[in-house]
C-alpha cells in the first residue's frame, strides 16, 4: 500500500478516515491520513565500507603469532631479540630495570644475586605501583585473605573455575575436576605466619581426558601445557622485585637475612629456612608468608642476598589463571566476559596476596593473551577448541533444556545459596556455585580499570588502536556469526586508550578489553553487517552488544538470529533490518539515524520511547513490549509506514479506553497492513504525527 496515492477517490480517504475495524485480539484504522505529500526516506547507505583494521608492522622476533614457540625453544627464549612474548614485555624497561648490560640477551643463568645495579627509569609509575600493593594489603577483608590464599596454594586451573557461577559445580562434576591442597585452619590463613604447606598447579585438577567434559579438560591442557606458556624466560629477563622487597618508593633496601621457622601443616615438621628481609610496608598474608622464595644455601652464603630467579615480573599465576580461564570461557562463550574477569580477578588476588604488584599483573596477562591467540592459531589446537566448544553446548545445554531455558539465561540464573570461602573455623577449598559477577556493568568496569590499574598516562592518548595478528581468534566462539575481519575491528573499537605504560609497547595485545569486546563494537567505524543463522544455535540464536556504540558507520542485519542492542548509542549511519530480528533495550539502542525496516523483525523493549531520525518500513514486523511511556517510538522527522505488521505485546489487559501513542512523529505517512495484539482489543487511528492504539 502506498500512502497518500494520487489513485485514491475523495471518497476512499473519507471512508477510511471514519472507519474504525475491532477484532478480537486485532484491530487496524485509518484515521486523518495526511493530505500533503510525505517524500519517503532513502535506505541508509552509511559510508559505503566496513572498518578494515590493518596488521601492526612489526619487526622480528614479533608478531607472536607466528613466534612464540620460540618462548619453548631453550637456544632462544632467554634472548629478548628472539623471544617474541618477552619482547612484547619490554615496556617495563622504561619503568625499572636490573641495570645488568647483556642481561635480556642472554639471562640463561643463575641471574643477579642482589639488587645494587637497580635503576628506577620512571619513578612516578614505579611508586603508583608499590603504593597501591601497599595500600590494598593494608586493607583487605577476611574473604580477600582467604581467596588470595587459595588462589596461591591451588592450581590455576581448578580456581577459576568458579568463573563458571551457577555452572561451578555442575564443571567439577562433569570434567572430574579436584584440589587436595591441605585445608587450612582459618587462623592459619588470617594470623599464623609460620605455616606451609605444599601447592599444587597439575592440569589434572582441571579434569581428566576421559570424563564427559574432556574435551574442555583438553583446551585448558593445549593452553596451558602444550602451548609454550611458561612465564620463567621472560621473569629471568626482567628480574624485577617482588612489592615485599621494596620500600614505599619501590627502591630495595636489604635489611639482612635470616633463619626463619616454617611448620609443614601435613608433617607438623619445624623446617628452619633462611628468607631476605628488606624495608617493606606490604603486608603478606600471613598464611603465605613461608611461601615466599627462601634462600638458596647451597649456591650462595647464607649471610648475603639472594634474589635468584625470583623475578616478580610477569607473574605466573596471573598468566596461569588467564589461560585457563580463556580455555573454559572458549568452550562455554555464555560465560566469557565472567571467566575473563575471574582470570582478572586471580591477578589483583596476588596483589592482595602481597606477591604481586600491578606491573606484574599487567605482564602476566599479556603473556597469556599472546599465548593463547598463538595456540588457538595451530590447527591442532583450533580442532581441539571447536571440540570443547561443542561438547561445553551439549553439556550445559541439555540442563538448560531440562529447565526449559535457553544455556545463556541457565548460565546466569540466580544461586539462591552460593557457598562460602569460610565454613566455621576452616577454610573451604573447593570452588562452588556462585552470583559473584551477575552486575555486569560492575564486572565490566572492574575489567577495565585493571588493564591500566589507573596509571599516570605517561605517553601519547589517543593514538590509533592496534590489534595484533591472532588476536580475532580469541572472540571466535564468543562472536561466531562475526568474520574475522570484523571481530578485529570489534577489538579496535573497544581497546583502551593509548599512553599507559607497558601496554604501549606491546603490540597492542596490552591494550585489548576482551570483557568490553564481548558485547560487541564499541564504535561503527565502518558499515557493519551482522548475518546471525539461529540454527546454529548460541550466540548465532541471539546475542546481546551493551556497549555504547558511536560512529558514523550503519548497521545491517541479516540472517535468522536476533540482536539486541542494549547501549546508549549515538552512530549515526543508519540502521537497515533486512532479515532476523533487532531489538532495541534502550531509548538510543538505534543511534541518531534513520531506522529503516525492509523484511525482519524490529522490536522494541525500552524503559522510554526509542528515538530514531526517521522510521521506513516497507515490510516486516514491528513488535512492541507495551508500558505505560508515553511513546514507544519517536521520530523527529518522518514516519513513513508502507505495509508490514504491527504486533503489540501486552504485559496485562489494560483498561478499556486506555490509549497508548505507538510512534509520535515529525510527521507520519501510511498504515501497516495488519495488525496483532494478542488477547487484547485495540483500535489503531492515525493522525498527522502519530499513530495511537485505543483499547476497547
Amino acid at each position: 500500500m502506498y500512502p497518500n496515492s494520487l489513485q485514491r477517490s475523495a471518497l476512499s480517504l473519507a471512508v477510511l478516515a471514519a472507519l474504525t475495524l475491532v477484532l478480537p485480539g486485532c484491530s487496524d484504522s485509518h484515521d486523518d491520513t495526511p493530505s500533503v505529500e510525505i517524500t519517503k526516506p532513502a535506505i541508509p547507505t552509511g559510508l559505503g565500507s566496513e572498518l578494515s583494521v590493518p596488521l601492526p608492522a612489526v619487526d622480528y622476533p614479533l608478531p607472536s603469532a607466528e613466534n612464540a614457540a620460540n618462548n619453548a625453544d631453550s637456544a632462544l627464549r632467554y634472548n629478548i631479540d628472539q623471544n617474541p612474548i618477552a619482547n612484547l614485555l619490554k615496556g617495563i624497561n622504561n619503568i625499572w630495570t636490573a641495570g645488568f648490560a647483556g642481561w635480556q640477551q642472554n639471562a640463561n643463568g643463575n641471574g643477579p644475586d642482589n639488587f645494587d645495579g637497580q635503576q628506577i627509569v620512571n619513578a612516578t609509575v614505579w611508586k603508583e605501583n608499590i603504593q597501591y600493593v601497599v595500600k590494598v594489603t593494608a586493607n583487605r577483608s577476611q574473604d580477600q585473605s582467604v581467596e588470595a590464599f587459595l588462589d596461591d596454594q591451588r592450581s590455576k586451573n581448578y580456581s577459576v573455575i568458579d568463573g563458571y557461577g551457577p555452572l561451578t559445580e555442575a564443571y567439577v562434576a562433569g570434567a572430574g575436576a579436584y584440589t587436595d591442597i591441605h585445608a587450612p585452619a582459618l587462623s592459619d590463613v588470617l594470623s599464623n605466619a609460620h605455616y606451609s604447606a605444599a601447592n599444587n598447579d597439575g592440569i589434572q585438577y582441571a579434569g581428566s581426558s576421559d570424563s564427559e567434559l574432556g574435551a574442555v579438560y583438553q583446551l585448558v591442557y593445549d593452553f596451558r601445557q602444550a602451548a609454550p606458556a611458561s612465564t620463567s624466560a621472560s621473569k629471568y629477563l626482567f628480574s624485577t622485585p617482588r612489592p615485599w622487597r621494596m620500600d614505599d618508593d619501590g627502591k630495595v633496601d636489604y635489611l639482612g637475612s635470616a633463619n626463619y621457622s616454617c611448620v609443614d601443616a601435613d608433617s607438623n615438621t619445624d623446617n628452619s629456612w633462611i628468607f631476605d628481609s628488606y624495608t617493606s610496608s606490604v603486608k603478606v598474608v600471613p598464611g603465605l608468608v613461608c611461601a615466599r622464595r627462601h634462600h638458596e644455601s647451597s649456591i650462595i652464603a647464607d649471610d648475603q642476598e639472594n634474589r635468584r630467579k625470583d623475578g616478580a615480573f610477569p607473574s605466573g599465576h596471573t598468566n596461569a589463571g588467564y589461560l585457563a580461564a580463556m580455555a573454559y570461557a572458549y568452550a562455554l562463550p555464555q560465560r566469557y566476559a565472567e571467566m575473563l574477569t575471574r582470570g582478572s580477578q586471580l591477578g589483583e588476588n596476588r596483589i592482595l596476596a602481597g606477591m604481586h604488584s600491578p606491573v606484574d599483573v599487567i605482564g602476566g596477562r599479556i603473556h597469556a593473551l599472546a599465548v593463547a591467540a598463538y595456540a588457538l592459531g595451530q590447527s591442532t589446537i583450533q580442532s581441539d577448541a571447536q571440540a570443547a566448544y561443542t561438547k561445553a553446548q551439549s553439556y550445559f545445554g541439555a540442563m538448560a533444556d531440562s529447565a526449559d531455558m535457553s544455556l545463556y539465561a541457565y548460565a546466569h540464573t540466580t544461586v539462591a545459596n552460593p557457598g562460602s570461602l569460610v565454613d566455621g573455623s576452616a577454610v573451604n577449598t573447593s570452588v562452588f556455585n556462585n552470583n559473584r559477577y551477575s552486575d555486569h556493568a560492575a564486572m565490566k568496569a572492574l575489567y577495565r580499570a585493571r588493564l591500566t590499574y589507573g596509571f599516570t598516562q605517561t605517553g601519547t592518548a589517543g593514538a590509533a588502536a592496534i590489534v595484533p595478528q591472532g588476536a580475532e581468534l580469541l572472540l571466535a566462539s564468543r562472536q561466531p556469526y562475526l568474520s574475522a575481519e570484523q571481530r578485529r575491528a570489534v577489538l579496535a573499537t573497544t581497546e583502551v586508550d593509548s599512553g599507559y605504560p607497558i601496554l604501549d609497547e606491546s603490540n597492542g595485545w596490552g591494550r585489548l578489553d576482551l570483557v568490553m569486546a564481548s558485547d560487541g563494537y564499541g564504535a561503527f567505524n565502518g558499515d557493519v553487517t551482522v548475518d546471525m543463522d539461529a540454527a546454529d544455535g548460541g550466540f548465532s540464536s541471539h546475542d546481546w552488544w551493551r556497549n555504547d556504540i558511536s560512529g558514523t558507520g550503519m548497521l545491517t542485519k541479516e540472517g535468522t538470529g536476533t540482536l539486541t542492542l542494549t547501549g546508549a548509542n549515538s552512530y549515526s549511519g543508519g540502521t537497515l533490518v533486512k532479515a532476523g530480528s533487532l531489538e532495541a533495550q534502550s531509548p538510543s539502542a538505534f543511534g541518531v539515524g534513520d531506522l529503516y525496516v525492509s523484511a525482519g523483525n524490529v522490536l522494541v523493549n525500552a524503559s522510554g520511547a526509542v528515538t530514531v531520525a526517521n522510521f521506513t518500513q516497507d515490510d516486516g514486523t514491528l513488535t512492541i513490549d507495551m508500558d505505560d511511556d508515553a511513546a514507544q517510538l519517536q521520530t523527529t522527522g518522518t514516519a513513513y509506514i508502507s505495509g508490514g505488521q504491527l504486533v503489540l505485546n501486552f504485559s496485562s489487559q489494560p483498561a478499556a479506553g486506555s490509549q497508548f501513542t505507538l510512534i509520535s512523529a515529525g510527521k507520519l505517512a501510511g498504515q501497516f497492513a495488519s495488525v496483532s495484539a494478542g488477547a487484547v482489543k485495540v483500535a489503531l487511528s492515525y493522525t498527522d504525527t502519530a499513530v495511537i492504539a485505543t483499547v476497547q
